[in-house]
């Protein structure tokens, strides 16, 4: 009898692992992955794994490419000033959880709210009027409503570097290094 018991208790255990295993696998496959094919950008185009005619690659949260093609005009800029960011994933995401078949903003915690958090970057590296270079380099954080930037999101670091201006060095920086000043910013 008390070897039933203990089979009894062993079997129901080992059910409930596998149905909460099983749960939790299922809630992480709900989201549709760029690799699936199903995910596409403002244009309706497909987004696909790696670096797009534009300059994205969304599963990097990454774009580097010609400063004109972040917005991803009909025909591709092919010459001037050059764009660098990179972005958290609650800024925006490399996955579709809320299947409208873009990829999620805000997303937190399986949600998604449609609002960009987190953090973002852009180094602009160009030429200005004079012919000579320049660069420019800037962190992003969204504060919720009120941000001077926007309505909901701060510069927090910009970085000038261009000898044909006073623009060189430390250009404003407010708060602590990284990328905010709460915890959010900093770990998503």
């Amino acid at each position: 009898m008390r070897k039933i018991k203990k089979f009894v208790i062993f079997l129901s255990g080992t059910l409930a692992l596998f149905f909460l295993s099983t749960t939790l696998v299922f809630a992480k496959t709900q989201c549709a992955t760029i690799d699936l094919g199903s995910i596409t950008d403002i244009n309706n185009n497909v987004i696909t794994l790696g670096y797009d005619q534009y300059g994205y690659n969304y599963q990097a949260h990454m774009f580097n490419g010609f400063a004109d093609n972040y917005s991803r005009p009909a025909f591709p800029v092919t010459e001037g000033d050059k764009l660098i960011m990179k972005w958290s994933d609650s800024w925006l995401a490399n996955v579709d959880c809320n299947n409208d078949h873009k990829l999620d903003r805000g997303l937190v915690d399986g949600q998604s709210d449609g609002i960009s958090k987190g953090w973002l970057t852009n180094n602009y590296i160009g030429t200005n009027l004079d012919g000579n270079r320049y660069t420019d380099f800037v962190k992003i954080v969204w504060v919720g409503p009120g941000g001077d930037l926007w309505g909901q999101y701060t510069i927090i670091q910009e970085v000038w570097n261009d000898r044909d201006s006073e623009l060189n060095g430390l250009y404003s920086k407010i708060g602590n290094p990284g990328f905010g000043l709460n915890d959010q910013w900093t770990t998503q």
